[in-house]
């Protein structure tokens, strides 16, 4: 979806979109450039090939619908990133399902921020 093979998504969620539960992948991205707006990404600890300047987070304006079924486990055994990362989101997991969901509602009503998926496209994919 994102031209980018085995990237991580962090959460696998079921949201609200346009009166229809759908579920959600949300990815993280280790550039969010540093003009874009707090409400569109949560952020995380950077990474080591985050660039100055820019931040790694949960980007919620890259997420798309999946199957369930299609989804693999990330797994963070043995990765000590991958477990601070981990616990980073289990601390904010109430307020990205939050943040998700109002984005999901801005974008119902025609808000698509340059560089969003086009959730309406992806859903008839799935």
């Amino acid at each position: 979806m994102l031209h980018k093979a085995n990237r991580p998504c962090v959460l696998i969620m079921r949201l609200k979109y346009k009166g229809k539960r759908y579920t959600f992948a949300v990815p993280l991205r280790s550039n969010i450039a540093p003009n874009v707006p707090k409400w569109q990404y949560y952020p995380l600890p950077q990474r080591k090939t985050t660039k100055d300047g820019h931040r790694h987070g949960v980007h919620y304006i890259k997420m798309f619908p999946i199957r369930r079924e299609d989804a693999d486990l990330y797994h963070t055994e043995n990765n000590m990133y991958a477990a601070l990362i981990k616990a980073e989101l289990e601390l904010g997991e109430k307020e990205i399902i939050k943040d998700c969901q109002a984005y999901l509602d801005r974008y119902a009503t025609g808000e698509h921020p340059m560089y969003s998926t086009d959730i309406d496209y992806l859903i008839t994919l799935v």
